[in-house]
């Protein structure tokens, strides 16, 4: 309410120093459709952003009895607000659109609304020209009064366009849902590891997270085994498998993500009775980071492509077993580089 008091005040102050040069230039006139976000977030509502308008035009150009019409629509972009506008154009001529750049604050963006819209429909837009028909304001009727003839200012009708009873035809739209700041995403696909293991081993990754506009934090379990038979140099017949956990602190970018990794992995050899895996049971941690490029098919789900790297802290080896060999002889010895590359599809669980 004082802010709607001060904006009266100043527009009223504008319009009584007002130069008769001023209030005999042509003028435009039009309706207001206003469509804040939700919620309102500091953003001015109908009622002042006409006085704003009205500040810059330097008379009253939110009118209930004329047909063209300006919309705004005002929107939050991460941390920012953006508007989009819409002004009236003659028949058959291109419709206007406009859009402003993103401010920090609603109550910025409205000031820069205000001179977006003057800009295209004041008396910059033509100079010296009259308004084009489609805008013009119509004609006045004067008061017939010594005192208000030289001004062309009849202040009960101004004052009357001014309080809330009188701004019946400027609307205000809102959306009856509001979004969520954060998504729930879920998502699962098959994984490769390309190197670090005994051969290239195939399987399959599921992945729990959060995400906000600017970052993104998920949970991963991921399980891996080698297809084809075969360890070390001399082929030791058996297979590996490799159970991976991960947690994943994420930038998220316009179509990728940039990630941190911090893992936890397990891995299991079955060689038989003849050989043993030393070195804290095959049990290991690394750090890395992965890019994960994300294409959207729909409203809830996206297909993600990415690539793992993840250095380890030690090497797990396989050797012969001691109880069968004086000197244990080393068959494998795992690299302290892993990479793995995966294909996924998440889902949105709050869609």
């Amino acid at each position: 309410m004082p802010r709607r008091l001060a904006s009266l005040a100043a527009v009223l102050c504008g319009l009584t120093l007002a130069s008769p040069a001023l209030a005999a230039k042509p003028k435009v006139a039009f309706r207001l459709e206003y469509a804040p976000p939700t919620p309102a977030d500091g953003c001015p509502d109908a009622e002042e952003l006409a006085l704003l308008l009205a500040g810059e035009f330097g008379y009253l150009v939110v009118r209930t009895d004329v047909s063209p019409v300006v919309r705004i629509e005002v929107r939050r972009v991460g941390r920012s607000f953006e508007a989009e506008l819409w002004a009236p154009t003659a028949e058959g001529a291109e419709p206007w659109h406009g859009r402003t750049d993103p401010q920090g604050t609603c109550r910025e963006l409205a000031y820069d609304v205000a001179t977006l819209v003057e800009a295209r429909l004041g008396a910059r837009a033509w100079g010296s020209e009259a308004p084009p028909p489609h805008i013009a304001a119509p004609p006045e009727i004067e008061v017939q009064s010594p005192a208000l003839h030289a001004f062309a200012f009849r202040p009960f009708e101004s004052l009357a366009a001014l309080v809330p009873q009188a701004a019946a035809s400027i609307t205000s739209s809102t959306s009856n849902s509001e979004e969520p700041p954060f998504q729930v995403e879920a998502a699962a696909g098959p994984a490769v590891s390309l190197y670090g293991l005994p051969g290239v081993a195939v399987g399959g990754s599921g992945l729990l997270g959060v995400r906000w506009p600017l970052f993104a934090f998920f949970a991963e379990v991921r399980g891996l085994i080698t297809p084809a038979s075969g360890v070390g140099d001399r082929d030791l017949p058996g297979r590996t498998a490799a159970w991976t956990g991960s947690v994943l602190p994420c930038l998220a970018l316009k179509h990728v993500d940039a990630c941190g990794v911090v893992s936890v992995s397990q891995l299991q050899f079955d060689l038989g009775s003849g050989y043993d895996v030393t070195a804290s049971d095959a049990f290991s941690v690394g750090f890395g980071g992965r890019v994960d490029g994300r294409i959207r098919l729909s409203e809830r789900f996206r297909l993600h492509g990415y690539v793992d790297l993840n250095m380890q802290l030690r090497s797990i080896v396989v050797a012969l077993d001691p109880t069968e060999s004086r000197n244990a002889v080393t068959d494998w010895r795992s690299p302290l580089f892993r990479i793995t590359a995966g294909i996924t599809v998440s889902a949105n669980l709050l869609e």
